[in-house]
């Protein structure tokens, strides 16, 4: 694991939930050391509408029992404007990622932090063209 100051995409903040085991370790760790969690304000939504979607309460409460622990990045106009770079750089490209992915990915560049994801495929390309950081926790 990196000491690098994270934020937890949705993919991974779903299987700290779950306590899917390596991930739940690797994240244990980093709070020790670090004492919160940062995801961005569209991976809370994302969690959010998915667990009420299916009616999950209990996975809900323990969502919300997480956040207390965990800031939230919300978009300003660094954000945006980064996402406007990474939406306009793919689109000529025509390799465009989605939109949530865009603003996780200018959410982590812009703010400096190693983005942990599991979906490396899909942030690959920010991180050839744009520098950003990744790191994965799903791993043994």
């Amino acid at each position: 694991m990196n000491d690098n100051l994270c934020l937890i995409d949705t993919d991974i903040l779903s299987y700290i939930l779950k306590k899917k085991q390596n991930v739940y370790d690797y994240a244990y760790n980093y709070f020790q050391k670090h004492k919160n969690f940062t995801i961005s304000c569209i991976t809370y939504y994302e969690c959010l509408r998915g667990y009420k979607a299916v009616n999950a309460l209990k996975r809900l409460d323990v969502f919300h029992e997480l956040m207390n622990v965990t800031s939230i990045l919300y978009l300003d106009q660094i954000i945006l404007e980064k996402s406007g770079d990474i939406y306009s750089c793919f689109k000529q490209k025509g390799k465009l990622p989605g939109e949530f992915d865009i603003i996780i990915g200018a959410t982590a560049i812009s703010k400096n932090l190693t983005l942990i994801t599991n979906n490396q495929k899909h942030y690959r390309p920010m991180e050839e063209h744009f520098g950003l950081k990744l790191d994965n926790w799903n791993r043994e």
